[in-house]
């Protein structure tokens, strides 16, 4: 369905975003940080670096607007190989795709997907990123996978039903990468557990929180 109606692959999301939560803010590994060359979330190696990096605070709004729209060549590219490879549900997951952008190419005008498409990966991109880039990054793998869930998350504290509702459960990151399969309507109830464990057993920076507003303006300040 989801290949079908937004043109994204249950395949390669799976492969992307399974990684992301096992290896949270792993150099290298997480593709989650890997934003260079148009973001730099840490300082790279001189040879590798952009004079755009001296300015992305102020284009930053430019890349995370093509959030979706390389999603989709993203995904385009994991389903053909996944069908050279003939994982299970390869095909049927390819025809999805095709019936997708037969509609979106034929029956919608360029002037209502192609807007919607970049606004609607900035608005994902600046709910779904600032939880993770401004928090520890690690350049080894990390075996204690709780503590480096604590260390490299920070839920989003949001101040009206408005927010609550556009943040849709993300604002709650932490207990999403803990207990992925969890409904997110048990998250309030799960962050004051979260909260009490992080006390008691000295997990290092604690339950990390921030205003919703806060919270972006540290990702700016990087």
């Amino acid at each position: 369905f989801t290949a079908a109606a937004a043109g994204l692959g249950p395949t390669w999301w799976s492969d992307k975003h399974n990684k992301h939560h096992a290896l949270t803010n792993e150099m290298g590994v997480d593709e989650d940080i890997a934003t260079d060359p148009f973001l730099y979330t840490w300082a790279p190696d001189p040879k590798y670096d952009s004079p755009l990096r001296k300015i992305q605070h102020w284009i930053f709004f430019i890349p995370f607007s093509f959030l979706f729209a390389l999603w989709r060549v993203d995904t385009i590219k994991v389903i053909v190989e996944a069908v050279e490879q003939k994982r299970p549900g390869a095909k049927t997951e390819l025809y999805a795709l095709m019936a997708h952008y037969l509609v979106l190419l034929t029956v919608l005008p360029l002037n209502v997907w192609a807007p919607a498409v970049f606004f609607s990966g900035l608005l994902s991109a600046l709910i779904v990123t600032p939880t993770h880039q401004s928090e520890e990054l690690f350049e080894d793998y990390q075996p204690d996978f709780v503590t480096a869930q604590f260390q490299s998350t920070r839920n989003a504290v949001t101040t009206n039903p408005f927010s609550e509702w556009l943040w849709g459960g993300m604002q709650y990151q932490l207990e999403h990468h803990l207990f992925p399969s969890m409904p997110r309507s048990k998250y309030p109830a799960l962050r004051e557990i979260l909260i009490k464990f992080a006390e008691d057993n000295k997990i290092p920076g604690g339950y990390r929180e921030s205003g919703e507003f806060e919270i972006l303006k540290m990702n700016w300040d990087l």
